[in-house]
């Protein structure tokens, strides 16, 4: 049992690994599990793992593999930009691989479909019907920050696997053995957050992590200052006036990080008033609103009025 999470190379989850060794063992796998919780802990990594263990070949080579299947939005070939959703003629493809003969002999067909939550409606529908009626030694990992963005009835037919935020002790071991720099070491503890997948892209990327850093600073700088001032601050998140989806999607990534920092300042100075509730609210309402479409501009108003 320890060698399988040993084997896996996951930072954290051992319970989670734990579970589908029992149940591969036992030969009891469901045919869909839906991986919830929080951005950045590790869900797409055991997803991806546990793929490449059912049909027998390494994680490098998991997407070479003919059994296996991996799907997200796509980039429109007209427009050169992310689609908004994941169309159903995507979910036709997956349906079409996972009902013929596995490559392998008795073996898996296995499929992973990343932020399911933004299935289309027909893709929904589509993916309904296979759930209802699965192909044998077919396996479904439905990867989503919040399952209740799903259709109560995909959630119904799915197994749900919730991940947490993985232990702060777990995190910073990861960390000491791969930051040489003591600066940078205890910089990524400090804002790792139990966010494994955030701290592998900060290692992989030095630049990333310089961004968050000067995001955070930005957002600690919007305290104390006039609304003009803070206007100002935060114009250059509504600049990328030619791909709405993507400049959407990178105002998601600041919110999230500013509700981030601002739970870590409040476990840090001990206080919660009614200001950092107020402001923790609106935060929350304009990643909500967000996904529908509402004015960017307008919900990030509506935070620094709080701030």
């Amino acid at each position: 049992m320890v060698h399988y999470a040993h084997m896996s190379d996951i930072i954290g989850h051992k319970n989670i690994l734990d579970f589908f060794q029992k149940v591969e063992t036992r030969g009891t796998l469901s045919h869909a599990y839906c991986f919830t919780g929080p951005e950045h802990v590790g869900k797409r990594a055991v997803a991806d793992f546990l793929a490449s263990r059912l049909l027998k070949v390494s994680r490098e080579k998991l997407f070479t593999s003919p059994d296996f299947s991996f799907v997200t939005r796509e980039i429109n070939e007209k427009t050169e930009k992310l689609r908004k959703d994941i169309s159903i003629d995507q979910i036709r493809r997956l349906i079409s691989h996972l009902s013929s003969r596995a490559y392998v002999r008795d073996g898996y067909k296995v499929a992973i479909i990343d932020h399911a939550e933004l299935l289309s409606t027909g893709a929904s529908n589509a993916l309904l019907k296979t759930l209802e009626k699965p192909t044998e030694k077919t396996i479904l990992f439905l990867i989503t920050p919040d399952e209740h963005h799903l259709l109560s009835t995909i959630q119904s037919r799915s197994q749900m696997i919730h991940f947490s935020l993985v232990p702060q002790n777990i995190v910073y071991e990861y960390i000491d053995t791969q930051v040489s720099d003591l600066d940078i070491r205890e910089l990524m503890k400090k804002y790792a957050y139990g966010m494994p997948g955030k701290v592998i892209s900060w290692i992989q990327n030095p630049e990333a992590f310089q961004e968050y850093l000067d995001e955070y600073t930005r957002f600690e700088q919007l305290f104390g200052k006039s609304f003009h001032e803070k206007i100002s601050a935060v114009d250059d998140l509504f600049g990328d006036k030619t791909d709405h989806i993507m400049a959407r999607e990178h105002l998601q990534d600041v919110l999230s990080m500013w509700h981030i920092e601002l739970h870590r300042r409040i476990i840090e100075y001990k206080n919660v008033d009614a200001r950092i509730v107020a402001i923790e609210s609106k935060i929350r309402d304009a990643q909500k609103l967000l996904a529908q479409n509402v004015h960017p501009r307008l919900l990030v108003e509506q935070i620094l009025l709080e701030i």
